[in-house]
């Protein structure tokens, strides 16, 4: 049955998650439409990149139900025993097929150059052509601006560069959402622009993205909504327009305010 046109790309719901006594996720409902950039904004440890996991099942929840363009892909009541390994084989396939992500960490395969990085996975995960593959890698690696780079080598290259080749590696899945897992946070601070400038330029495609970010003055712009997390929970949300300037939890308020007092463009309203 064809997915229905009208459905969010992305819904969850009571998605609960725990590392041993810590509750890393305290049932997280979250809508995102289609088309839709979502910025996930909080403090180190809230939760958010977590979250991010659970959508493409790289962390399985220990409770709750999420959905990806109208198709149920995962769904646990409290207290049920986890899912056998290939039931879960097949959820995180569904999910990995619809989604790519882009880390903080790099990830890209030493031994490989960038064509090869770029083409492994449409080759070897989605059976397409080498000759297929290895054309539309050209162009997104022209894309993110490192087309004298095809034959280098992850060492060869910067970290703003490395991030570069994992965002065209991304983009090479042909995803309907992609997620980003905080792109620069391993960056030296010169290199990040580089990669927030390539990411500014994708939110213009029209596909649905997720971003766990640090970087304020980017989530300000890039954002269609900001959703602020504490502690595992979705704390607030709304345009950038109002979570900056007009935040209505206290909790909010004090994050954006240690964060934004050298933004004066985005600084929150007393």
């Amino acid at each position: 049955m064809p997915e229905a046109q009208n459905c969010p790309a992305l819904r969850m719901s009571g998605i609960r998650k725990r590392f041993g006594v810590h509750l890393a996720l305290a049932g997280i409902d979250l809508e995102i439409a289609r088309g839709e950039v979502v910025v996930i904004i909080g403090p180190s440890g809230s939760g958010k990149s977590t979250l991010l996991r659970c959508i493409n099942l790289l962390e399985v929840p220990d409770e709750g139900r999420l959905e990806l363009l109208g198709q149920m892909i995962f769904e646990r009541e409290a207290g049920s025993p986890p899912p056998h390994y290939r039931q879960l084989d097949m959820m995180a396939a569904k999910a990995r097929c619809k989604t790519a992500m882009v880390f903080q960490r790099f990830n890209l395969f030493p031994h490989l150059n960038v064509l090869q990085n770029v083409t492994l996975g449409p080759i070897r995960a989605q059976g397409k052509s080498p000759q297929h593959a290895i054309a539309a890698a050209r162009t997104l690696i022209q894309k993110v601006g490192l087309s004298d780079k095809i034959d280098a080598f992850p060492n060869q290259l910067s970290g703003g560069q490395q991030q570069r080749v994992a965002i065209a590696r991304a983009l090479a899945l042909s995803p309907e959402i992609m997620l980003f897992d905080e792109p620069t946070s391993a960056l030296d601070p010169e290199l990040v622009e580089d990669v927030l400038v390539v990411i500014r330029q994708l939110v213009q495609d029209g596909m649905t993205k997720a971003i766990v970010t640090h970087e304020m003055e980017f989530a300000h712009d890039v954002g269609d909504r900001i959703v602020f997390m504490d502690e595992g929970r979705i704390v607030e949300q709304g345009p950038p327009s109002i979570i900056f300037s007009r935040p209505r939890n206290p909790r909010t308020q004090s994050f954006l305010k240690k964060v934004l007092r050298r933004n004066p463009r985005t600084e929150v309203s007393q």
